[in-house]
């Protein structure tokens, strides 16, 4: 009889834990009366992702890492911490990094899994090391880039350091294969000469 009376407690008490997680389940901000069960809103999770895209020729493009992507029902996908790498005559040559990236829906063709544009956001920081060693980096909160054209734009502040300059403006668009960069307005820059080294 007593395990009997355990067992009614133990069933009484897991109902109530059931009836309780259910009700805060339903509670959906999007449809608060209608009762239905949250759903996931997306239909893939991977980690740790490394993507190569090879041009016509069968060269590497361009390379896609992230720590983690989760891919959506609407065939977008957002990415933590990408890391994207454009490559030129076989060697990498600029480098983009963030905080998250988006990549929308109609950007992704499933055939050839090219990739139109990327969202990227939160300390975006776009750089390229050239052959003596001059460093440039861009640097700003949000920037859309197209790695197939290798051209990327954003109208928010953007700073750039190089060897010899430090430049800021607001909105800028750059061609990354012609190392063309505009800055769309409130331009302000200085010019820092390199110091060299006297006997």
């Amino acid at each position: 009889m007593q395990k009997f009376s355990i067992f009614l407690v133990a069933a009484a008490a897991a109902a109530a834990l059931y009836s309780t997680l259910s009700g805060w389940v339903t509670m959906d901000d999007n449809s608060p009366e209608s009762g239905a069960p949250l759903e996931v809103d997306y239909d893939g999770y991977s980690e740790g992702i490394n993507t190569v895209l090879y041009d016509s020729n069968g060269n590497i493009n361009y390379t896609l890492r992230a720590s983690r992507q989760y891919h959506y029902k609407d065939q977008s996908s957002r990415l933590d911490e990408p890391y994207i790498r454009l490559f030129k005559d076989g060697s990498s040559h600029w480098n983009i990094v963030a905080n998250s990236g988006h990549i929308a829906g109609e950007s992704t063709d499933s055939v050839t899994s090219n990739i139109n544009s990327i969202d990227l956001s939160g300390d975006v920081e776009v750089y390229s090391l050239d052959e003596y060693g001059n460093r440039t980096v861009l640097s700003t909160q949000f920037l859309t880039i197209n790695p197939e054209s290798e051209t990327m734009e954003t109208d928010l502040p953007v700073d750039m350091v190089t060897t010899t300059i430090k430049q800021s403006g607001i909105g800028m668009f750059a061609d990354l294969q012609r190392d063309e960069i505009q800055f769309f307005s409130n331009n302000t820059g200085r010019y820092e000469p390199i110091q060299s080294s006297q006997n």
